[in-house]
């Protein structure tokens, strides 16, 4: 990640069992990056890299970015944690690490 520039690492996105878009989920931080800050940015498209049962993997689907944006003079490693909750109350909580560029 460069400093200052905000950069995606993942897309949180849900479908049915048909692999029909749900609405956006509810999305969370749960622990917080030491040296940036976590963003979220609406109706980011993506291919699903893995779905419940595995039948919509490939799908296209639309979902919520999460943005990491490093701290201007920031460098090494960073890592956070964030939870999405979909509509049918299903959620994923992933753990991110990132490098930071020097």
């Amino acid at each position: 990640m460069v400093p200052g520039r905000p950069g995606r690492v993942f897309i949180f996105a849900g479908v049915d069992e048909k692999c029909a878009r749900l609405p956006a989920p509810e999305v969370a931080v749960n622990r917080a990056p030491a040296k940036g800050e976590i963003t979220f940015k609406p109706d980011q498209e993506t291919k699903l890299a893995a779905s419940v049962g595995g039948s919509c993997i490939g799908a296209k689907a639309v979902g919520t970015g999460v943005y990491y944006t490093a701290r201007v003079g920031a460098s090494g490693a960073d890592s956070f944690s964030v939870t999405a909750r979909l509509s049918s109350g299903e959620t994923m909580t992933r753990d991110f690490t990132v490098e930071i560029a020097k």
